[in-house]
């Protein structure tokens, strides 16, 4: 194997060296095409356009099709009226396909029989004369794409001229498309659909698949799709209009992990696993999928059909608990695949499924049906995709490469982690024979807006046609930047239309600097939508306050430079708008978080702001926040239906009613421990002259209940609930459910740093580990409190001498989020915080490269110990294993409270 593969990289090495001799360099640098040909050559004489008056082309409806195309380009922009002709005798451009008329070709009119077998069936072969342009291509395919290039260099044609010269173009990989994922949030119109089609043609790519869970209306099962969903009408409609432009559409319907939104359903409980995964283990799953997927795959003339079958999440963890336990989850896995390939065969169609189980458990590669084309995925910035595409390419599947966007939970698509991906997983797919590129657009919290996405979405173009070639880091590095800095100029004149002198690319790669800045979360939407009411740890305030004030500044000043490149751009002008909106999301961001640091202030002490101050502040905010979410609810229209947009707008009027309820809110925090096993609860405000009441029931408080006057205490688990009353106003509900324990309230001394990636990972602070309060299965709900690459080690005092029967903590792990369990934990006991002796330790059980949510309670065991100090040592994995797809990267641990029995 790596004789094959050294092989290959070596006579790639050899073209490209004699490359250097055979074609020379474009010589006019401002010839601006994407994506970049293979080979051009040009000189300084021109053709006028002027000239461009009489057109012809071999009779078929799709050249006549990009003729009519070509027709509007020359009118539009460069006021030329032309004329479609019969013959090609007194034509000033001629296009010409060969598969039209194979029998009579005109022999005058073609290149040599080298350059025709070159450009193959995608590719064409554009000449311009001073007195002619001629563009040739083997098929009506290949025509259609030298007619998008010769639209481009008339976009930017100065003075109504064009360069003399000769392009011989094909692209490298044959299936060139893109993925919208039209189920988690956004589902897009028809029309807009349309126009992405219509916009990603011109830069040749030629599929897209709709990434689909429960969003494809069936009549059979008529209560899985909301009603916004597309229709099979809607797939066929698409269709018929994507042929024009030499684009298929490729069926999508997952069909193993990732069904939550069908599962949820009561009615479909029998065919579920756990709340993601199908059941393999009921025949009455299969009797669903022969409907629900076969139709689904009818619903598609193209032959490829894309099952998912990734992220698997925790697989016979439910009913399917007695097969994986009997067979194996490679086993399981391979035999479900191998059903649903039975059904997708019936409808005539090939299956495609997403690579990363079956990568990760390599056992099952030799299971699977060997016609199945897997899409190899990975969205980190690599140097190298080896790992990800060879285990397929050895066992002989033909594969396709998946990178992605970057813009899923993102203010703003992340354009440096987007541009080194694509890039390099196409080299790599390429390298190694990919069938194509599926570069993905994912929408993971729902909020992401596909006018984001251009940048990153014709990058792929521009890769998958024509990728980078160095494999040597410093080189690959050197080539790509090389690429981006024309590519980005093309973007301004091409996609933008502007001026040499304006750049919008130059903004957008902006949001690059402010993800730079130390802000809790970055720019992630998430760090838009934190409680207000959730404090930073004191020994980060200072930090916090720097970036954000930072944050503020550069954001802001984002802004306003897009909004003032709106004017200018002469095309996509809603594309400039959407990136306005981010940046002023990310002021907004920032902010709200130096707000939270004020309230912070005043929480502990009054007297530290004046309410006119919170007030002004406030009311800025609550101002900013309503029109953030009016430009939002418009820019959502301009691409999207309405399902799923209350659900974001939801996070809009979460805040204002935060912002509403300042005087009222009530903090419920972990107290002091007064003796082992019982702590005191503090309940509070910002504001002084707020009356609290509370229950400790669970019960709703009235105005009838509990008063709170400075004292709690609780022995036994409890739930607290309380509610603040001001005059005539009536607060929202704030709710704790403690859990007792001897070692509650206890304040830790750690050694380690919690992350900073988002506020929450804090937990409150180091007392966040003995407050009582549990994590659920949402590691970013404040209770886990999360650290990153690093041991850690906590050292609780009790206090006094107390017999210790347990200790043990829950951990979290969740791979696709870089969360691992820990390699061990280690339990000691002193009674002079000097000397501690280890009474035990807990190993890791768990497979690390076990997929889904896994929350594992790691124990000590029983234990019969009378000490006054515990200290908890918690052994990291370290960086992430050679296996996953951020390798090397640093893993997370999180933990949630220490438990003393």
């Amino acid at each position: 194997m790596n004789k094959i593969i050294l092989r290959n990289k070596m006579s790639i090495a050899i073209t490209l060296i004699l490359a250097g001799f055979i074609f020379p360099e474009v010589q006019a640098q401002d010839i601006t095409i994407i994506p970049k040909p293979q080979e051009l050559i040009s000189s300084e004489a021109e053709f006028n356009l002027e000239k461009a008056q009489v057109l012809w082309t071999n009779s078929s409806q799709n050249n006549d099709f990009a003729l009519k195309q070509l027709k509007n380009e020359l009118s539009e922009q460069m006021s030329v009226a032309s004329e479609i002709v019969k013959s090609p005798k007194k034509a000033s451009i001629i296009l010409y396909s060969i598969e039209e008329n194979p029998g009579s070709k005109i022999r005058k009119l073609l290149p040599d029989s080298e350059k025709l077998q070159k450009i193959g069936e995608q590719g064409y072969w554009l000449k311009i004369e001073e007195s002619q342009i001629k563009l040739i291509a083997n098929t009506e395919k290949g025509l259609f794409y030298g007619v998008q290039t010769l639209r481009q260099l008339i976009r930017t044609a100065k003075n109504k001229s064009l360069p003399v010269l000769e392009i011989t173009d094909w692209p490298e990989l044959e299936y060139r498309g893109w993925m919208d994922d039209i189920s988690r949030g956004p589902i897009p119109t028809v029309d807009f659909i349309k126009d992405a089609i219509r916009k990603l043609s011109q830069y040749k790519l030629n599929f897209l698949n709709l990434y689909t869970e429960h969003t494809l209306r069936n009549e059979k099962f008529a209560d899985i799709a909301p009603l916004d969903s597309f229709t099979p009408e809607e797939i066929n409609e698409l269709e018929e209009f994507a042929a024009q432009y030499h684009l298929v559409l490729i069926g999508n319907q997952q069909a193993f992990g990732h069904m939550e939104e069908i599962l949820k359903n009561p009615f479909y409980d029998e065919i579920a696993d756990n709340k993601w995964n199908l059941n393999p283990g009921s025949p009455t799953t299969y009797e669903f999928l022969d409907e629900y997927l076969g139709d689904a795959a009818q619903a598609y003339d193209h032959p490829f059909f894309n099952i998912g079958a990734d992220e698997t999440d925790g697989l016979g963890s439910g009913k399917a608990k007695d097969l994986v336990d009997s067979l194996g989850m490679e086993a399981v896995y391979a035999m479900h695949i191998n059903k649903l390939d039975e059904i997708l065969k019936k409808h005539g169609k090939r299956t495609m499924m997403w690579g990363d189980i079956a990568v990760n458990h390599q056992e099952i590669i030799d299971r699977l049906p060997k016609d199945l084309i897997i899409l190899s995925w990975g969205y980190d910035p690599r140097d190298s995709f080896d790992q990800a595409i060879i285990p397929f390419k050895e066992s002989g599947f033909d594969f396709m490469v998946a990178p992605g966007v970057r813009n899923w939970s993102e203010i703003y698509p992340n354009l440096d982690v987007a541009v080194k991906n694509i890039a390099n997983y196409v080299r790599d797919g390429k390298e190694y024979g990919a069938m194509g590129m599926i570069n993905t657009a994912w929408d993971d919290d729902g909020e992401t807006l596909f006018n984001a996405n251009w940048h990153g979405i014709i990058w792929g173009a521009e890769m998958a046609w024509n990728p980078i070639k160095s494999q040597e880091e410093a080189q690959a590095n050197k080539e790509r930047a090389g690429r981006l800095s024309s590519f980005n100029k093309a973007i301004d004149l091409l996609f933008f239309e502007m001026n040499n002198s304006e750049s919008i690319t130059e903004s957008l790669n902006k949001f690059s600097e402010l993800r730079d800045i130390p802000v809790f979360g970055s720019i992630t939407n998430a760090s838009i939508w934190g409680s207000i009411f959730d404090f930073y740890p004191k020994e980060e305030v200072q930090k916090v306050e720097d970036a954000n004030k930072l944050m503020l500044e550069e954001a802001s000043a984002l802004a306003r430079e897009l909004e003032g490149k709106i004017t200018k751009a002469n095309s996509e002008k809603i594309v400039v708008r959407v990136a306005k909106n981010a940046a002023k999301r990310a002021a907004f961001a920032a902010k709200k978080n130096l707000f939270i640091l004020k309230l912070q202030e005043v929480h502990e002490n009054p007297d530290a702001v004046s309410k006119e101050e919170i007030k002004q502040t406030r009311d800025e905010l609550f101002k900013e926040l309503h029109q953030l979410k009016i430009d939002y609810i418009n820019l959502w229209k301009a691409e999207n239906r309405e399902y799923w947009l209350t659900e974001n707008l939801n996070e809009y009027d979460k805040t204002a009613h935060e912002l509403l309820d300042l005087e009222t809110y009530v903090f419920i925090n972990a107290g002091e421990a007064i003796k082992p096993g019982e702590m005191e609860i503090k309940l509070s405000t910002l504001y002084p002259d707020t009356v609290i009441r509370y229950t400790t029931n669970g019960g709703e408080p009235t105005r009838d209940s509990k008063l709170y006057e400075g004292s709690l205490s609780i022995t036994e688990n409890a739930e607290i609930k309380a509610r603040g009353f001001k005059d005539t106003k009536k607060g929202e509900i704030s709710a704790k459910y403690f859990n007792v324990h001897k070692a509650l309230g206890a304040k830790p001394k750690i050694k380690g740093r919690v992350s900073t990636a988002n506020p929450a990972y804090a937990a409150g602070g180091p007392r966040g580990l003995t407050d009582g309060l549990k994590g659920s299965e949402d590691f970013g709900d404040g209770r886990w409190q999360g650290y990153a690459g690093q041991d850690i080690e906590v050292v609780l005092d009790l206090k006094a001498k107390t017999q210790i029967n347990e200790i043990s903590s829950n951990f979290f792990q969740r791979l696709i989020s870089w969360i691992m369990l820990p390699a061990s934990v280690e339990f000691y006991v002193s009674n002079d915080a000097k000397e501690f002796r280890k009474v035990a330790i807990a190993e890791n059980k768990i497979d690390p490269q076990k997929q889904g949510l896994i929350i594992e309670n790691f124990s000590s065991g029983k234990l019969n110990e009378k000490a006054r100090y515990i200290k908890v040592l918690i052994k990291s994995m370290g960086p992430l294993p050679e296996w996953h797809t951020g390798a090397g990267k640093s893993s997370f641990i999180f933990l949630d409270e220490i438990i003393v029995k």
